[in-house]
């Protein structure tokens, strides 16, 4: 009897253990949620943060409060997320800094990719060749033969060694076989002062960070690194139609949590955050920055978490660019 007792107290432990997690992703949220943004606040990063933020919260009736955590190119906001209970109330906002680069350009990180679970794309913002106004380039090409004529002469500006805008020019230099100088900044904002002024010729980077120049004709847009051309620049080609034919380059971002946070809870942030995007204020948003809405399920966010870490760490390899510690 008494054998038969104890088994009955473990089965019934076995069982609660395993309705603990349905039954926490069934009282979900009841108190605010966090979303961890790894880089200082501003910019287009901020803007996506934030309205996602809201619509979560009128989804929830709870608020998603967005913090910023900056520092070591988002490793110190990543590795909180990592280091935090798995419980839907602690998530982080990533790009491929967080989940694809990093690894390649840190000898330590505060984290392992691994160490999450995808909840959902949420949108692309797409990279382009942009040239000073006085420079000769009207095209791609044009960039590409005067490079291979004159290597090194042009001068190719970036906010930092392993930084997006660095990383597409070292791409851009491996798939056409020229040489750019690279220049380095600390931040885009000086980079994007230079190339106005012509100290430097070009850059591909991210058009939300260029839209005023780009609007003001002080930078040229000369290609774009999607493989179709954009909806608000359907006259500007893409690399593709210039014979770089595997050569894209976006900044994505997507929500993700700790690993083992509840299914349950993924499940219905991916939907919320579908939905979310869907609305017309999103939509509207993502239309003047020139971005993408993405969505889609987490399977499709690892697969691209897995296809970005493949297509930069081979840049980052070819580029000889060594991790820091």
């Amino acid at each position: 009897m008494f054998k038969l007792r104890i088994a009955f107290v473990l089965a019934l432990l076995i069982v609660m253990t395993a309705l603990m997690p349905s039954s926490h992703a069934q009282t979900w949220p009841d108190r605010p949620v966090r979303i961890i943004v790894p880089w200082a606040a501003g910019g287009i990063t901020d803007v996506l943060a934030r309205l996602i933020a809201q619509k979560l919260a009128n989804k929830f009736g709870q608020p998603f409060i967005v913090e910023n955590k900056p520092g070591a190119s988002g490793n110190i906001g990543a590795g909180y997320v990592a280091a935090s209970a798995p419980d839907g109330y602690t998530l982080l906002l990533t790009n491929p800094g967080a989940f694809a680069t990093n690894q390649f350009l840190y000898r330590q990180l505060m984290y392992k990719p691994g160490e999450f679970v995808a909840i959902c794309l949420l949108a692309d913002f797409p990279n382009a060749l942009l040239v000073n106004k006085e420079q000769p380039f009207r095209s791609a090409e044009d960039v590409i033969a005067y490079a291979k004529e004159h290597p090194y002469e042009l001068n190719g500006g970036s906010s930092g060694s392993g930084s997006v805008g660095h990383l597409s020019i070292e791409m851009f230099k491996m798939l056409t076989d020229t040489k750019i100088t690279n220049v380095f900044y600390r931040g885009a904002a000086a980079s994007r002062v230079d190339l106005s002024a012509g100290r430097i010729q070009l850059v591909i980077d991210n058009i939300p960070s260029y839209l005023s120049e780009i609007d003001a004709g002080a930078v040229r847009m000369i290609a774009v690194g999607t493989k179709e051309r954009l909806p608000n620049y359907p006259d500007v080609p893409t690399l593709h139609e210039a014979g770089v034919s595997d050569y894209h380059s976006t900044v994505w971002y997507a929500l993700a949590a700790p690993k083992d946070t509840p299914g349950q809870i993924v499940d219905m942030l991916n939907k919320a955050v579908n939905d979310a995007l869907k609305q017309d204020e999103v939509k509207k948003m993502l239309a003047i920055q020139s971005g993408i809405a993405m969505g889609g399920t987490p399977a499709d966010a690892d697969r691209l978490f897995q296809d970005e870490t493949k297509r930069w760490g081979a840049v980052i390899t070819a580029a000889g660019i060594t991790p820091v510690d």
